[in-house]
């Protein structure tokens, strides 16, 4: 129950209180939860507080969001999503298994606004982008956009971005990571995704979007939209 005079923020208990019907099965993997404005209903909170409690849950692997459709269970269990901090690379490496990263652009430039409020960033800032296609046993698993923030992009030289950038942002940059946030929605490719993918257009591909914060910096100096088929990756299948 919400608890108005407790101290744990509002959107906090919502979101335990989310949790605890996902974990305990009474909302089931693959089901859509109710409607935000039954969420309000039920817990007689705002729809601010809402949606903070969703995008939380979003961060932690509990659910997803589905583009005009609503919102759904992804598991019973925390999650990272689809690549891990420590790294895609690293990971498979230790399997055995031969991976290759190519890449298709790297450049500096200006976002325009639209792009700097995405990625949490003020306006007019300098960034470097680095564009990846992630191939596993040389089958096209994933298109990874990275964008780093200026104060790194002074440094960029001496790093082969065909290699792990996690590691790089880990070992050879050191920084301090703060926090990570993370979204995860689901939706029909665009062309240039459906060529590289080499997938049709009736394939869904999962678009992971994530932010990684240093200590003492209130903006991400990393922000990453990684795109991978469904069929690559678990979600449960949605009836609608």
């Amino acid at each position: 129950m919400i608890d108005r005079y407790n101290k744990t923020p509002l959107y906090i208990q919502v979101k335990e209180e989310i949790t605890k019907a996902i974990i305990s099965g009474r909302w089931e993997v693959n089901s859509r939860i109710p409607t935000e404005r039954e969420l309000m209903e039920n817990y007689e909170v705002g729809r601010a507080t809402i949606r903070q409690a969703i995008d939380l849950l979003v961060s932690q692997g509990y659910l997803y969001k589905k583009q005009g459709i609503g919102t759904f269970v992804l598991r019973d269990k925390p999650s990272l999503g689809f690549e891990p901090l420590i790294s895609l690379t690293f990971t498979l490496r230790t399997k055995g298994i031969k991976i290759s990263n190519k890449i298709l652009d790297e450049n500096f430039f200006i976002p325009a606004e639209e792009l700097t409020n995405k990625m949490r960033w003020k306006i007019n800032q300098k960034c470097l982008y680095v564009k990846r296609l992630r191939t596993v046993e040389e089958i096209p698993v994933a298109i990874e956009n990275s964008y780093f923030s200026q104060r790194f992009s002074n440094n960029n030289s001496k790093f082969d971005f065909k290699k792990s950038l996690a590691s790089m942002i880990i070992n050879d940059l050191k920084v301090d990571i703060s926090k990570v946030d993370q979204t995860i929605t689901i939706r029909i490719p665009n062309s240039e995704e459906t060529s590289l993918l080499e997938i049709d257009e009736t394939t869904r591909v999962l678009v992971m979007e994530r932010w990684i914060y240093e200590e003492n910096n209130e903006e991400p100096f990393y922000y990453l939209n990684f795109i991978v088929p469904e069929n690559l990756y678990y979600v449960p299948m949605i009836n609608y």
